[in-house]
């Protein structure tokens, strides 16, 4: 779980099942709906996409092959599952935190007291820092 990005973990048994159609090798070209509904039996959203991986020729069996097939089968169930979703609420609070900070800084500016200033500023651009941090490698992964 991130802090501003949540990934939906797919669920393993629909992982397998998009890695074995995408490794079966690919049925006559009438028979291709009906082995694409056998995989996809109740996952009805599934079954253009199972149709899809069984009318592809299977790459040649290998570790890499296998890691590949498993690959795509987790970026096609995290599509289906919606990908990661933006948690808005903590963005505006780590947001109302830092603007807290420049205002407060703003204000002992104004009234002179410098060291307090300087302190809430370095804060304020910590906070900048470490939410920028966050947002580029959780989006990244």
């Amino acid at each position: 779980m991130g802090l501003f990005f949540d990934n939906h973990a797919p669920s393993p048994e629909l992982v397998d099942l998009i890695q074995r159609a995408l490794d079966a090798p690919p049925p006559p070209p009438t028979e291709t709906r009906v082995e694409a509904a056998a995989f996809a039996s109740q996952l009805h959203p599934l079954t253009s996409t199972l149709m899809t991986a069984l009318a592809s020729p299977p790459p040649a069996h290998s570790a890499a092959s296998a890691a590949h097939a498993t690959a795509e089968a987790r970026t096609t169930v995290n599509q289906l599952l919606g990908g990661s979703s933006f948690n808005t609420g903590r963005f505006i609070i780590a947001l109302g935190i830092f603007c807290a900070l420049v205002g407060g800084g703003i204000a002992t500016e104004a009234t002179h007291l410098s060291t307090a200033a300087g302190t809430l500023f370095g804060f304020a651009g910590a906070v900048f820092g470490v939410v920028t941090a966050f947002l580029g490698s959780e989006k990244g992964s």
